[in-house]
């Protein structure tokens, strides 16, 4: 396995904070803080997700 595997949740969450960020300008949700905190969660997610299967 390369190294560059490993980057690849982290890849997921930008995604996510991509999207999430994107929908919370539209909608007007959450403060920037709390945007950063659920994508927080949603890193630690994919980590144990990502680590159950490899």
């Amino acid at each position: 396995m390369t190294p560059l595997i490993h980057l690849i949740p982290l890849a997921i969450s930008a995604l996510g904070w991509c999207v999430f960020g994107q929908l919370n300008r539209r909608m007007g949700w959450f403060r920037r803080g709390e945007v950063i905190f659920w994508d927080a969660i949603f890193l630690v997610v994919v980590f144990l997700i990502w680590l159950r299967w490899y």
